[in-house]
């Protein structure tokens, strides 16, 4: 017998497990060369997609807004994707700070052109500067990205001498990095030739019409039923507090006329203001079953008295906020 013919007598006498196992390997070498073919085919395919798109120039995309931006993409069959968004005060909010690739750059059409939105000028808040002096004032206004604009003089029944009376914009306000804030400062106590206007707020009618009877001021007395102040005290008035006027002028004043229920109580408010070097921005909330009201929001110098008597119904929760801080919450019965 010759060799060739032992082996495959050899084979024919080999257990059937082993004959399988060598079908499912050759088996397995057939589907992984089709795999292989089916991605080198698709591969080729795809590059040839690719190669067959034609190249346009990137537009210039840049201070423009996100809308024309888009349009001019889709002329040349580009797409747009937001990377960021970023501060930039020589471009319009909305619009397109910058791309990639860059302008003019040579791409195939279907790509995807990456911007960064700008959201214009940095908006900050505007720093209570009331009651500070002018040096703690322009600091403020400096570590708050903004400028001291315009300074003025003005008597005060409030401020001393040298503080704050007054700033424009308020506190709180925002206005974008850089811009100015006008500050008025206190000529402290005015001479017998100057009237100012007192705080009338909170105070009974009976004491601004005194006052405006021996300064020959007219007064003019408005009424508000839906007021927070207890009935029969000043709300608002017009001109504010330290406003300078003239014998003849007119004072008017809102007086609260709120329904007096079976079931109102009344809460004396006392607070003093701690002592410092600077005044405090100072919001007083009631909380009850109306649902909550702000009952002040003004500036205090340090060591001033607050003395308010708060008209409320059931269960209350007062809040006093200094410079944005909760430093007192009183539940009262």
């Amino acid at each position: 017998m010759s060799e060739n013919d032992q082996n495959f007598e050899d084979f024919l006498n080999k257990k059937p497990k082993s004959r399988r196992l060598t079908k499912w390997v050759i088996a397995g070498v057939i589907v992984v060369f089709f795999i292989a073919l089916i991605i080198l085919a698709s591969d080729w395919v795809f590059g040839a997609l690719v190669h067959t798109r034609k190249e346009v120039s990137v537009p210039d995309l840049t201070k423009k807004p996100v809308s024309q931006a888009l349009g001019l993409l889709a002329a040349q069959n580009l797409a747009l994707k937001q990377a960021g968004v970023e501060f930039a005060q020589s471009v319009p909010p909305g619009s397109v700070l910058r791309q990639i690739p860059s302008a003019g750059s040579t791409v195939r059409e279907g790509r995807v052109i990456r911007v960064w939105i700008s959201q214009g000028d940095e908006m900050v808040f505007v720093p209570n500067l009331v009651g500070a002096d002018l040096r703690s004032a322009q600091l403020a206004v400096r570590q708050a990205g903004l400028v001291v604009g315009k300074v003025e003089n003005a008597y005060s029944l409030t401020y001393d001498k040298g503080l704050i009376v007054a700033q424009t914009p308020k506190a709180d306000s925002m206005l974008q990095k850089g811009e100015k804030v006008a500050l008025v400062i206190s000529d402290g106590q005015p001479p017998a030739s100057v009237i100012l206007v007192p705080n009338f707020k909170g105070q009974k009618l009976a004491e601004a019409t005194l006052w405006a009877s021996a300064q020959n001021i007219n007064l003019i007395i408005k009424e508000d039923r839906n007021s927070m102040f207890r009935n029969g005290t000043i709300a608002e008035q017009h001109p504010s507090a330290d406003s300078q006027v003239a014998p003849g002028s007119n004072l008017e004043v809102t007086v609260s006329r709120r329904p007096i229920n079976d079931d109102e109580k009344i809460y004396h408010l006392h607070y003093e203001m701690p002592q410092g070097k600077n005044a405090s921005h100072v919001r007083v909330v009631l909380e009850d079953e109306a649902g909550e009201t702000e009952v002040l929001n003004e500036s205090k110098q340090p060591g001033s008295k607050i003395d308010l008597e708060i008209p409320y119904a059931g269960t209350a929760t007062l809040r006093i906020f200094t410079d944005g801080v909760l430093v007192r919450e009183r539940e009262i019965l």
